[in-house]
């Protein structure tokens, strides 16, 4: 038996557990005092994270890049989101670089005593200890590298590890690897190295992606493609050993040839990005593009300005908007923005442009719901003087009576100016002011009648904008570029029924403005559509619409010259046609439906006001009850005449007997004194009774050639001479003409007067046989 003390070895048992519990404290210890001077430390000396510059970048709806833009600091750097890291691209990147990413803090400490061994004992690096955290250290606070420079970027790395996730790490990564000149990004080196997104890569360009840093200058694709082979097959076939991806899609991937080309950065949708890139906000810009109906547009552009230049004609721009949501979908602003011969830069849709008739539809949508006029109702295409402003129609031709709907769809110039003035300038300036124009609504009071043809600036953003308000029942809504911006506050143009009855015309086909080449052709698309041509043939618009989109097509030379062949029938409706086909090529079934707002009622059809007894061809017309104009039809008027009908009698004069009553036709004086010069043949009230006791004083001649209160200059040593014209009514025989009171000249109502005046004040009156009388003051002034 043994001698030993009991109790000894109980004592070394405690001493022993003393001992650990110590080592365990002192452990424990020494990593809480580590880690408060880790947080003294972060407190004392921050990460110095410098605020990074991004490549503006310009997306489409379905975040495919449009458009991208160098970096302040000139390079190229497009962020990538996390969901745009692939796992493929992951798992690659975490197999080369640092395969314990997820588990340590920053720092992988067997790593570093690899490292500090191999560098110890053979003399020399052989082997590096950075992980992925410790890159992005290096990355955004670069410095020589020495080994106190090391120990500072694992101190930035724990720093970050303690600051950020691990995903938003490997995100800063993927966005700041090194990959040649000033490319810089996993995204960036997709698009220019491969051209293609990052999520669209195949294995072996995630290969290629991955080697690429470790030596950016040499190994960039194009300088040393063969080393750049090995240095890929090198990895492909280690990841291929530990089974990271599939056999066969390594074996692929070790097939595949190297690509040495350089890609160009996305550039599409130039104008667009560029007025994005200054106005709008952020470094990642998603705007509401389509990017297959931008792709579309871009391409016929190309095609179709081909034949515009051929005829002179050198840019057009285009602008496709989805009604329903008010999105721009299709942008550009001219054929070709590098084209610096014909100005490519300049974009169109914001270009401030004459818009010729392009503004008539938005004048009718106002003077139906001012109850002015529908659709059936006659109105008057005749010379007319507006207070010295003489319009003409577009093909110098006048058509006497025509019905609204007519004059709108062919585009008659009087018609719309004597609408406007009944309007009103100021009202339609107004209306268009807070329908988007900015020009007009900053002119507004220097405006005139020539306004609704053309006499003011608009642009192709405007123009479409107003269209779409048809296609929305009269209310406007501003367009929308960016996707996340919310609908803008909107404004009512006109009615719903005042949209419908516009739509119905402007869908009409017989009409000038469709080109010859659709008139018996059987894809034209279902649209209403507005042609426009401004003064001096400098511009061709034609804007469409229907129940999905609205498109806008201008055509001309920025440059702001004409070409004598230039109208939006020839020039810019087939490509409005085109385009429609093109993203819409199925016949939609959905159309515009009359509003309840509207209604609909029998008209005569000489005059399109509800019937009187003596009409008897009457058609349907819309209207909206308690506005339209509801007076009687007034086409034909009752006169008393004698059996022989030479002699009409009013109440005063009317004889006991010997006479009858008779229904003649009922013309403005506008139009029979255009009958009158035209030659044309019309039922006339035979001339008042000469011994009529009465004298009217209504309805005396209108002197339309001359402008009361006018001043007219006249060139000293010419043989100028002023004219004297008028309209007078149906029944008016004679008229006299007097110049200061005294008598120049009588002629019959439709002739024209001249005479060579004196400088000085003249009273210019005119007289008709029956005693009516008007008078007007000019100023005659030679120089």
């Amino acid at each position: 038996m043994s001698d030993k003390p009991k109790g000894k070895p109980g004592f070394f048992r405690k001493l022993r557990l003393k001992r650990g519990r110590f080592v365990a404290v002192l452990i424990a210890s020494v990593f809480i005092a580590l880690f408060l001077l880790f947080l003294l430390f972060d407190r004392l000396f921050p990460f110095p994270v410098s605020s990074i510059s991004w490549s503006k970048s310009v997306y489409a709806a379905d975040s495919t890049l449009l458009h991208a833009f160098l970096s302040d600091d000139d390079k190229w750097r497009l962020p990538v989101r996390l969901d745009e890291i692939t796992p493929d691209l992951e798992k690659a990147f975490i197999f080369k670089e640092d395969r314990l990413f997820y588990y340590h803090p920053g720092i992988n400490p067997a790593s570093v005593a690899r490292a500090a061994f191999n560098n110890l004992v053979k003399g020399k690096r052989t082997s590096g200890a950075s992980t992925i955290t410790m890159q992005v250290a290096r990355l955004l606070d670069p410095a020589p590298r020495t080994h106190l420079v090391k120990i500072r970027e694992m101190f930035r790395a724990l720093q970050l590890e303690w600051h950020f996730s691990k995903r938003e790490i490997l995100q800063l990564y993927f966005n700041l690897l090194p990959y040649g000149g000033n490319i810089e990004g996993v995204k960036a080196a997709s698009y220019i190295w491969f051209g293609e997104d990052p999520a669209e890569l195949s294995l072996a360009q995630i290969a290629l992606l991955t080697v690429i840093p470790n030596d950016p200058n040499a190994l960039k694709p194009g300088r040393n493609p063969e080393l750049l082979r090995q240095k890929r097959d090198f990895w492909l076939k280690q990841m291929e050993k530990k089974r990271l991806f599939p056999k066969t899609m390594t074996e692929d991937a070790l097939s595949e040839p190297i690509d040495a080309s350089r890609y160009d950065i996305p550039r599409r949708a130039p104008h667009l990005s560029y007025r994005l890139k200054q106005t709008g906000t952020g470094t990642e810009l998603y705007t509401t593009l389509d990017p297959a109906i931008q792709h579309s547009i871009e391409v016929q552009a190309t095609n179709y300005v081909r034949r515009l230049r051929s005829l002179q004609v050198g840019n057009l721009a285009i602008l496709v908007v989805d009604n329903r949501s008010m999105e721009v979908l299709g942008y550009l602003g001219s054929a070709g923005f590098d084209e610096d011969q014909w100005q490519g830069q300049v974009d169109g849709v914001r270009a401030l442009r004459s818009p010729g008739s392009a503004l008539k539809p938005a004048l009718y949508a106002l003077a139906f719901d001012e109850g002015l006029i529908t659709p059936k109702m006659m109105v008057t295409d005749v010379p007319q003087n507006f207070g010295g402003y003489r319009p003409e129609n577009y093909d110098e031709t006048w058509r006497g009576k025509v019905t609204v709907e007519q004059a709108l769809a062919l585009s008659l110039n009087l018609p719309a100016v004597d609408l406007l003035d009944k309007v009103g300038v100021d009202y339609f300036a107004n209306k268009l002011a807070v329908s988007g124009f900015k020009w007009i609504g900053a002119h507004r009071k220097k405006l005139g009648l020539s306004l609704v043809l053309g006499g003011c600036g608009t642009t192709l953003e405007e123009l479409t904008g107003l269209y779409s308000a048809f296609a929305n029942h009269g209310v406007y809504q501003p367009l929308r570029f960016f996707k996340s911006s919310s609908h803008n506050s909107s404004d009512t143009l006109c009615s719903p029924g005042a949209a419908y009855m516009v739509t119905n015309i402007l869908t009409q086909l017989r009409r000038p403005d469709l080109p010859n080449q659709y008139k018996d052709a059987a894809n034209l698309p279902e649209i209403a559509w507005k042609t426009g041509t401004s003064y001096g043939r400098r511009d061709g618009w034609a804007i469409g619409y229907n129940t999905d989109y609205t498109i806008g097509i201008w055509t001309g030379n920025f440059p702001g010259n004409g070409v004598p062949e230039l109208n939006g029938s020839e020039f810019a409706v087939p490509l409005l046609f085109s385009i429609f086909n093109a993203i819409q090529p199925k016949q939609q079934s959905d159309w515009f439906s009359p509003t309840p707002d509207l209604d609909y009622r029998l008209v005569c059809s000489e005059s399109g006001m509800p019937p009187d007894t003596f009409c008897h061809h009457q058609v349907m017309d819309y209207f909206i009850p308690g506005i339209s104009p509801s007076m009687r039809c007034n086409h034909m008027q009752r006169c008393f005449v004698n059996e022989s009908k030479t002699i009409s009698y009013c109440r005063s004069c009317l004889p006991e007997k010997g006479y009858r009553e008779v229904l003649y036709p009922h013309y403005p004086p506008e139009l029979m004194a255009w009958y009158n010069e035209m030659q044309i043949p019309y039922q006339q009230i035979p001339p008042h009774n000469p011994k009529c006791p009465s004298v009217k004083y209504t309805g005396a001649p209108v002197i339309t050639s001359l402008t009361d209160g006018a001043e007219y200059l006249i060139i000293r040593g010419r043989k100028q001479q002023l004219q004297l014209a008028c309209n007078a009514e149906n029944g008016v025989g004679k008229v006299f003409w007097y110049l200061n009171d005294k008598l120049l000249q009588d002629a019959l109502p439709g002739d024209k007067v001249f005479f060579t005046p004196d400088p000085g004040d003249y009273k210019i009156s005119c007289s008709d046989n029956l005693g009516r009388n008007s008078d007007i003051w000019i100023k005659v002034t030679y120089l």
